[in-house]
């Protein structure tokens, strides 16, 4: 036979969960209200090429759900598909609002597949006319997964070539990651493999250096020049 305690034990337990049901139904009504529905999309961060206009209407139909209900990692996803957009936060804001910070690409240059590099050697899809805007873009080729290095060697190349007052327009790796870069004025560089690590920027650092000489033996400046030798460089100009 059951005992009195238990019996009480027992009715104790049975009320315990008609009151947790009774919260549960409560909490789930209340959740659904269309008070808690959001009626606001709030857009921050440095946006130059999306306007929240623009955000709004193209995640429109991707965002299901309110306050409660609505799953941010879906969100986030949602909001990454759009072009320019590197990174991305969403939070809830009490009681019907959505907070999006939005951190956009920064457009250095173009890759031959046709898709734009980030100045963080990220590969994406965006208008190029738009890039363009902030100035022209380096042409680069070659392996995609060669994107990070290319513009870590951009960066490198450059402050060599400040000296002489030329800039880097096109950089190229071959399938053998064999480098090669177009300056402006047009001077055509040929630089080899990065092998061991450095000797590319080393190879372009003594070129710099010997410019003046180039320029005194050609009687001229060089419109090309191969530093794949194990004993100097080639230098020549076009008549």
């Amino acid at each position: 036979m059951i005992g009195v305690r238990a019996m009480r034990l027992l009715a104790s337990a049975a009320l315990l969960a008609a009151l947790a049901l009774l919260a549960g139904g409560g909490a789930n009504w209340l959740a659904h209200r269309p008070a808690f529905d959001f009626r606001r999309i709030e857009i921050r961060g440095d946006t130059r090429h999306l306007s929240a206009a623009e955000v709004r209407a193209a995640v429109s139909g991707h965002l299901a759900g309110n306050y409660f209900t609505l799953r941010l990692e879906t969100a986030r996803r949602a909001f990454e598909t759009l072009p320019w957009v590197a990174a991305v936060s969403v939070r809830r804001v009490w009681p019907d609002r959505l907070r999006v910070t939005l951190v956009e690409h920064h457009a250095l240059g173009q890759w031959n597949d046709g898709r734009l590099v980030s100045d963080r050697g990220v590969l994406f899809v965006a208008n190029p006319a738009e890039a363009e805007v902030e100035g022209p873009l380096v042409d680069f080729s070659g392996p995609p997964e060669h994107a990070e290095d290319a513009v870590r060697h951009w960066r490198e190349f450059s402050a060599a070539l400040v000296p002489l007052q030329m800039s880097v327009a096109s950089i190229r790796v071959s399938e053998r990651a064999s480098w090669s870069m177009d300056a402006a004025p047009p001077l055509h560089i040929e630089l080899g493999r990065d092998d061991p690590p450095g000797r590319v920027q080393e190879r372009l650092d003594s070129v710099a250096a010997a410019m003046p000489l180039i320029v005194a033996r050609l009687d001229g400046a060089a419109t090309r020049i191969d530093t794949r030798y194990s004993n100097g460089f080639a230098a020549s100009r076009t008549p």
